[in-house]
Formats: structure tokens, sequence, C-alpha cells
């Protein structure tokens, strides 16, 4: 028997041959129609035709949650991700100021837009979901929080908050961050003074914009135009994550002994259901050696 044989009949052949047996086992044990010795013979029958599925039940163990470093802020600045599927629990570290500080718990999923980031002091993170809170810290990566906000347009043009899809990259540069969107907009955030710098993002001027007041919003002196310039970079240019990493192969192997049991299951009793998705398989185009 093929060991890359479909999933679904892999484990329908078993558990239809299984609740077969078990069935016949109770009703000729309920009618009193064979002895306690064939009604036992039964059951073990029933246990042997789940020997196929001992190496899945293996596999589906739960196993430790992996770590990967889904972004470089330089050699030795990083941020790691621990979880399943590209989402969970996510990390800054820092080995030459030996900071290692969670800025999320779980269920963080990384952007992929581009993301240039020599910022040492003031550090934001983007969520994948929206723009509408960034995670900061302004000490180095030694705490995170509280997060900033993103204030478009001014009171003559007012702008909504761009989204993820948005942006054109997202740099962040001598303690302040900037984004670009793909229609020209440039968010960026207050200037690195007072109890509110960095916490705000907002829209450059463009002709005919007022400007904020300085006295009800964090001090916006020497906003640009366009992206300042990054010389010498050394770290990632985007975050990136292998949505496999720690996800083990089930293990669908039926050589030996479960190879064995699975085909007199197979080509006997259980026989609808392997010729019945043979048949289902082979109208609908798939392979049914592949699990296509």
């Amino acid at each position: 028997m093929d060991e890359s044989l479909s999933s679904s009949v892999w484990w329908m052949v078993p558990l239809w041959s299984i609740a077969l047996l078990l069935c016949v086992a109770f009703w000729v044990k309920r009618k009193r129609l064979a002895s306690r010795w064939q009604w036992m013979c039964l059951v073990m029958l029933s246990v042997i035709a789940a020997i196929p599925l001992f190496p899945a039940l293996a596999a589906e163990k739960v196993q430790r949650p992996p770590t990967q470093v889904v972004y470089r802020f330089d050699e030795h600045r990083w941020l790691e991700l621990t979880g399943w599927m590209c989402e969970g629990a996510l990390t800054y570290v820092d080995t030459a100021q030996h900071v290692r500080t969670e800025v999320a718990s779980k269920f963080y999923r990384i952007p992929f837009f581009p993301f240039i980031h020599p910022s040492i002091r003031y550090i934001v993170i983007p969520w994948s979901d929206s723009l509408a809170h960034l995670t900061i810290s302004r000490d180095g990566g030694r705490t995170f929080g509280p997060d900033a906000m993103i204030s478009p347009g001014y009171s003559a043009r007012i702008g909504a908050i761009p989204t993820v899809d948005d942006v054109k990259q997202f740099v962040v540069l001598d303690d302040r961050g900037y984004i670009e969107t793909k229609d020209g907009r440039l968010l960026q955030s207050s200037l690195p003074e007072g109890d509110h710098w960095g916490m705000v993002y907002i829209d450059s001027p463009k002709p005919g914009d007022v400007l904020p007041n300085d006295s009800e919003k964090p001090p916006f002196r020497d906003l640009k135009d366009r992206v300042p310039k990054v010389e010498d970079y050394t770290g990632w240019t985007r975050m990136q994550c292998n949505p496999n990493a720690g996800i083990v192969p089930p293990k669908n192997s039926l050589s030996g002994v479960p190879g064995l049991i699975f085909s007199a299951e197979a080509y006997t009793i259980g026989a609808p259901i392997y010729y019945g998705w043979r048949a289902y398989a082979h109208s609908h185009g798939h392979d049914i050696q592949s699990g296509g």
C-alpha cells in the first residue's frame, strides 16, 4: 500500500472497520448468537483494525511551539516569534544591552511591507491587522507601551488611517517613524522631546494645510516632505517568517504491519469506503496516491 495515500482514506477506512466490528460484536452479544469467546474475538479484531491509526496519533502529539527570528535590526538586535503558522508571542532581543522584552504575549502576526529600522532608542513594531496602533518603545526596547496613534490630516485636509496594504514603506530613523503610503502620503511621528514624543503620527503638510496647535498636540516641527535617506543599514528590509516552522508532516506511513492490516481492511470490510473514495477522487480529477 502506497505511503502517500490520501490522509482522508487513511483515517476513514480503519474507523469504518472499527465501528463495523464493534457494532457486530455488541449485536451478537445482545442476541446471544455467539459464545463469549467468539464475542471477544470480534472485539480483538476491532482493536487490531485500529493499528493503522497509531502512526497518526503519534504524529498528532502536541509539541512545543517553535521560535524563529522574524526581523533583524542589526547583528545584535532582532525580533523573535514563538508560535505556530507565523502567529504567537513576539519578543525583542538586544544581546549587546542584555535586553529581552516581551512585545506581545500572543496573537502577533507580522506585516510584510518594506520595513527599515536603524533607530536604536525609539523602536516601532507594526502589526499585520491594522496601523491604528503601533507598539513602541522609547528606551531601547527595555519596555514597550503605550501604543502610538495615527492622527491623520489637518483642519484643512482630513485623511483616513492607512491600512497595512496601503504602506509603501515604513522607515524608523533617528528616533522618528515615517510611514510612506502608495498614494503619496507621508505620516511621521512627533519630535523626540517631551512626554508624548513618538506617540502620534500625522500627515506631512500640503499647501493650504494648517499645522496643529503645539499646545494641544506633541510638537511637529521639522516635518519632512519625503522619507529621509538611510545610510549603511545592515538590518533586514522587511519582516519574514516560515509558516511551516516546527510542523512535523503527518506520519501516514502504511508500511510494515500497519500497511498489511490496512490492506486487509480496504479490500474487505472497509471496501465501501476505499473504493468509494477512489471513484469520487477519479470523478473530481484528484490523484488518490498524492492526496490531491
